[in-house]
């Protein structure tokens, strides 16, 4: 848990168990694990601002909202999100595999 300036940031895997537990499902279809991501939350009166920060150095992030409601019954727009962001995950993966293969 980070405090900056009164907004809690907690891990999603805390936050939001199955919301958690279906990114991880989502991306391991795509043969990624959570430790190739690193998930929050800040919690708001509506729900939940997730961000999902990923890269060799946690350098690329997306960030998105859920409400309570999504967050502990996942439905099929946080899955559309989770997709993509397993897609850009990869990709990015894929692309600092061989930008170190090059050196």
């Amino acid at each position: 848990m980070v405090q900056h300036n009164d907004i809690e940031v907690r891990l999603l895997r805390f936050s939001a168990p199955a919301l958690y537990q279906e990114m991880v499902d989502i991306f391991s279809k795509v043969n990624l694990h959570p430790y190739d991501l690193h998930a929050t939350t800040v919690k708001t009166e509506e729900g939940f601002e997730v961000t999902i920060q990923f890269s060799s150095s946690f350098t690329q992030s997306v960030t998105t909202f859920v409400s309570f409601e999504q967050a502990s019954k996942p439905d099929e727009e946080t899955a559309i999100f989770f997709t993509e962001t397993a897609d850009k995950c990869k990709q990015q993966l894929i692309a600092d595999y061989f930008n170190r293969i090059k050196v």
